[in-house]
């Protein structure tokens, strides 16, 4: 099964630190609320300022910069596109390298799931073969076709119960694969 996650449909919330909002993609399991009974989530924020990232005890994260310079993370840089792993318990603050910037994220809790992240170009076609879970494509620039669906920059596609899929990219496209699957 695929959906088509638009953009225009995410449900802005407040960080659970009160310093920003978030644009929430996707949750699970179905019908979870955040941060009070979810086992994942997927989001993107604009962070304008230096200021810490929200805690989460018992939850691992993963983050990358979709658009601007990138973030200095407890003294360590993350740049576009690369992709950080880091603890939901560590003390975190974010000072931007040079204005702001919009992430990519999950949220996941460490016990229950396992999960994957990883930012791949595409020019033209690909076959991706994927086991259990479920898997995310986020598209970053240009624009995706999956299944008779166009998949505009910021926009998300959700699969679930298939094993293979074909995809193809317009306009020299990029996008994050997010896979999260139970333990």
């Amino acid at each position: 099964m695929i959906t088509l996650l638009k953009q225009s449909s995410y449900k802005t919330m407040p960080w659970k630190n009160g310093k920003g909002q978030t644009a929430q993609i996707a949750i699970g399991p179905e019908g979870a609320s955040f941060p009070d009974d979810f086992f994942w989530r997927i989001s993107s924020a604009q962070v304008n300022g230096d200021d810490p990232f929200s805690k989460f005890p018992g939850c691992d994260r993963k983050l990358v910069i979709t658009q601007g310079t990138g973030l200095t993370l407890n003294g360590k840089d993350l740049h576009q596109l690369e992709v950080l792993e880091f603890s939901g318990e560590e003390v975190i603050h974010a000072k931007l390298i040079e204005g702001p910037v919009v992430d990519l994220g999950i949220i996941y809790q460490r016990d229950r799931i396992q999960a994957e992240m990883k930012v791949l170009n595409l020019h033209e076609i690909s076959t991706l073969n994927f086991e259990g879970g479920r898997h995310f494509i986020f598209c970053l620039r240009g624009r995706l076709e999956v299944h008779g669906h166009l998949v505009h920059a910021g926009d998300c596609i959700m699969i679930q119960n298939l094993s293979t899929l074909e995809l193809a990219g317009l306009n020299h496209s990029s996008y994050v694969l997010i896979s999260v699957s139970e333990k």
